[in-house]
């Protein structure tokens, strides 16, 4: 979702750069929107439709830009599909500096020049503290779907058990009929 808010509140803003998580972020939750749209009110899709062409233009712009080239590649359909999908540039270049969520940091284990590098993803450390309170919220959330789920269970092996010793009481007072 911070992806999709920056997408939508650079809109107004052309000359930066769109990472491809926020390009494609945004557009599916575009698209997603005005499929529900069109199934409840016509006038809705409309007004989305008519605002998701001007972010769409500005996002596609930055997202040319933050693959290197001209924002007026946007103008020509199979060369932006292409470069939508393409790695953001990994310097700083003429339209801005690399999207944090972008970066990729290279880091040697060793002095040794033959010691191979070891690329990874480096996050700005307040993406990575939402994303790490997300991760607990979830986990909180998902912790008290199975405290739930495990007294049910309790309950239904409480009443299973209970059932269980009916049954047998049946069964004793049978055999004595049986019996007599």
């Amino acid at each position: 979702m911070e992806y999709v808010k920056q997408g939508l509140s650079n809109w107004t803003n052309p000359s930066g750069r769109s990472s491809r998580a926020e390009y494609w972020s945004t557009v599916i939750a575009l698209n997603v929107l005005a499929l529900i749209l069109i199934f409840v009110n016509e006038a809705l899709y409309s007004l989305l439709t008519l605002g998701s062409l001007f972010v769409g233009i500005s996002l596609g712009i930055r997202r040319m830009h933050d693959a290197g080239v001209s924002g007026w590649f946007i103008l020509i359909p199979l060369v932006n599909f292409v470069y939508a999908f393409s790695k953001s540039q990994q310097k700083e270049n003429k339209w801005g500096p690399v999207p944090s969520e972008s970066k990729i940091n290279t880091t040697q284990a060793n002095t040794n020049a033959e010691t191979p590098t070891i690329a990874k993803s480096e996050q700005p450390p307040q993406d990575n503290n939402v994303r790490v309170d997300d991760e607990i919220e979830a986990l909180e959330t998902r912790l008290a779907e199975l405290q739930e789920l495990k007294k049910e269970k309790d309950s239904l092996k409480d009443e299973e058990d209970k059932r269980k010793k009916e049954i047998l009481e049946e069964i004793e007072k049978l055999k004595k009929e049986l019996n007599e």
